[in-house]
């Protein structure tokens, strides 16, 4: 008897075609019994044994999908889409190691996929290899220029160690500033790494640092000139805070260097853009950096000098104007209003509108902000008064994202957390209990699809800032309130989602604010919390132990003498390195706060049974979730296993502790 002849090309194109019309329509027991034929009839075919591979993905069958898919890649080694198809089943599996395997194989067989590239990112993250993750990011936004690619790109410049000095990376970052990429301020110490190691730039820090003086010395008018046409610094100056002690002393040398040639009518017009890139910094900063008596008579001398100006011709000079606004807000300008009314270079302009035309549109806005409760606790009334007169923090965009509904976005804060959405309505409706100036608020507002936000806070010059950003970035479904969280139950509203995060270690008592907000929150909600450890901030509570004794005030002068004296003290290197050191406001609350709770996660896991939540997880990066979890023998580590990973790693939560909590639905 004749065997039956092999199945011929025609035959098996035309089954695959089947089968995937099967697959598309989501018919998978169709679709399988397909692929299941061709196998039998070519057991090497490498496109079945892929598409079969992904049915039992979706059924759950991993270690059989992946099976299927090693025989696929070694009937077809060259086919790059297979090897990528197999990353994607090893990462999901948990096979770290060989799914970075598999992506490096289909890269080298078609280095200008840019998929590849962002596999291969991705999988790195999961280990906390971010210098490699970033090289494999950058790799796919130079390969295909798209937003998908630059947010890989820009979310993991904040964690890498080592970044690359070429000038085409440099280039990436100052469009990553400009353009939002990320929150500007998570780019910041990327930038000054960077910044840092261009060697034109490096003289004139040197110089102002007082090391030996060089050809390209900070009183060179040439060296400053070539500043206005860094691409890189002036993003940096305009879009972030400048987060480095030499880099600051540079900045400031330079004001103090422009603020005499102005005084003395040499300013030149080849530095007018570096001169008003640093007015924007130091308006975004809040004028954190130091001031001589001298300093403070010349900026007083100018400002009368454009006022005189103003009064008499209608017109002020552009470098003039640039000095100034470097030292104290050009709206305080008598006749600033007269300066909109006529035609500037980009840069002024650009300048005259971060300084004047925007805060009198906050101006004008106070009275405006709905008063939804009084404000009758003290602690929370010496709250109010700290950030009507800082608000925190000054914030210039955000970076562009999808909409997702809230179980999308919660899933991918919390993968693999086991979380149950029955209970959530549509639309839902969303509190922020302490806003800000709306950073956090905004950015849940643009996300989430089918939501509405309400934000509160105490601080009517805070709500005045949120509410003009959301208005310029379009954003429609988000309602800026003042009310104290501590009365929120009296407006007789519920909630489907409360985020409170850096609020609730600012009251008299944290947990009372939190049965506050649990008593706004529908049965089966959802509450995002962020607190203050005790553990990570001890240097923090020696330094402000250290402010304290020796009496340093939260006046701008004295902020600013307490972070010399702290500079010039050892002990507190690691505090002067953080971010919030950088800006006047960010340096009251992270130093000076009126009233500050510093918790641990025994005692807040405590006050969160006591309020009847249950813990869903804590946003950490994926490496920091994955080394938890396996101490923890597997599964979502509870309050406990944290807490011992916070022992051993003490660092952890050096921002706060950040964390969901649901209530439980109703029987």
């Amino acid at each position: 008897m004749k065997s039956p002849s092999p199945p011929d090309e025609f035959s098996i194109r035309g089954a695959l075609q089947a089968g995937v019309a099967h697959h598309n329509a989501g018919r998978f027991t169709e679709a399988r019994a397909v692929y299941r034929e061709i196998l039998d009839a070519a057991p090497d075919r490498p496109e079945a044994l892929a598409l079969l591979a992904d049915i039992l993905q979706r059924e759950g069958a991993d270690d059989e999908a992946i099976a299927l898919l090693e025989r696929a890649v070694r009937v077809a080694p060259s086919a790059a889409q297979l090897h990528r198809t197999l990353a994607g089943a090893l990462h999901r599996r948990g096979r770290i190691d060989e799914a970075i395997a598999a992506c490096r194989r289909a890269i080298a067989l078609q280095p200008a996929q840019a998929a590849a590239h962002t596999d291969l990112g991705i999988v790195l993250c999961e280990l906390g290899r971010w210098d490699e993750a970033l090289l494999a990011f950058r790799a796919a936004v130079e390969i295909a220029d798209l937003p998908a690619h630059r947010a890989n790109f820009a979310r993991v410049l904040l964690p890498a160690q080592r970044v690359p000095a070429d000038a085409r990376f440099g280039e990436l970052v100052a469009r990553a500033l400009c353009e939002a990429w990320a929150r500007p301020g998570d780019l910041a110490r990327t930038a000054v790494t960077i910044l840092l190691a261009d060697a034109q730039l490096r003289a004139c820090i040197d110089a102002a640092c007082g090391a030996p003086a060089s050809a390209a010395s900070i009183d060179d008018a040439h060296a400053l000139a070539a500043l206005s046409e860094h691409r890189l610094l002036l993003a940096l100056l305009e879009n972030a805070q400048v987060c480095e002690a030499r880099l600051e002393a540079f900045l400031t040398h330079a004001r103090r260097r422009l603020m005499s040639a102005a005084l003395a009518g040499r300013f030149a017009p080849p530095v007018l853009a570096f001169a008003c890139a640093l007015a924007r910094q130091c308006f975004l900063n809040d004028y954190v950096f130091a001031q001589t008596p001298e300093e403070q008579a010349g900026a007083s001398t100018l400002a009368r000098r454009i006022e005189a100006s103003l009064r008499d011709t209608g017109n002020a000079g552009a470098g003039e104007l640039a000095v100034l606004g470097a030292y104290t807000p050009l709206a305080t300008l008598d006749g600033a209003e007269r300066l909109l009314e006529r035609e500037w270079p980009e840069c002024v302009r650009a300048l005259l509108v971060r300084q004047i035309a925007e805060p009198r549109v906050e101006r004008e806005d106070r009275a405006r902000v709905p008063v939804l409760t009084p404000i009758r606790d003290c602690v929370s009334q010496g709250v109010r008064r700290q950030y009507e007169e800082n608000p925190y923090p000054r914030w210039i965009a955000l970076p562009a994202c999808e909409r997702v509904s809230f179980e999308a976005y919660l899933r991918a804060v919390l993968p693999g957390a086991p979380i149950d959405f029955s209970s959530l309505r549509s639309p839902l409706e969303l509190l922020v209990a302490g806003c800000g100036t709306g950073q956090e608020s905004s950015d849940l507002a643009r996300r989430l699809a089918d939501t509405s936000v309400l934000a509160v806070d105490l601080s009517l010059t805070s709500l005045c800032y949120a509410r003009r950003m959301a208005r310029s970035l379009g954003i429609a479904n988000v309602e800026y309130a003042q009310a104290d969280l501590l009365e929120l139950p009296s407006l007789g509203r519920s909630f489907d989602v409360i985020s409170s995060v850096g609020v609730l270690h600012h009251l008299a008592d944290p947990l009372a604010g939190w049965r506050a907000l649990a008593a706004c929150l529908r049965p089966g909600g959802f509450m995002q919390v962020g607190l203050y450890s005790d553990l990570a901030r001890r240097e923090l509570a020696a330094a402000r132990s250290f402010i304290a004794e020796r009496g340093f005030a939260s006046t701008p002068e004295a902020i600013r003498d307490a972070r010399a004296a702290l500079r010039a003290d050892p002990r507190f290197q690691r505090v002067t390195g953080l971010r919030d050191f950088y800006g006047m406001n960010e340096c009251r609350d992270l130093l000076f706060h009126v009233q500050e709770h510093r918790l641990t996660l025994p005692r807040i896991g405590e006050m969160a049974a006591s309020l009847g939540l249950e813990l869903l997880g804590f946003v950490v990066d994926p490496a920091t979730r994955r080394r938890c979890a396996q101490r923890a023998g597997g599964g979502e580590p509870d309050f406990a296993a944290w807490d011992a990973f916070e022992r051993e790693f003490p660092d952890t939560f050096a921002g706060m502790y950040l964390f969901w909590v649901r209530k439980p639905a109703r029987a």
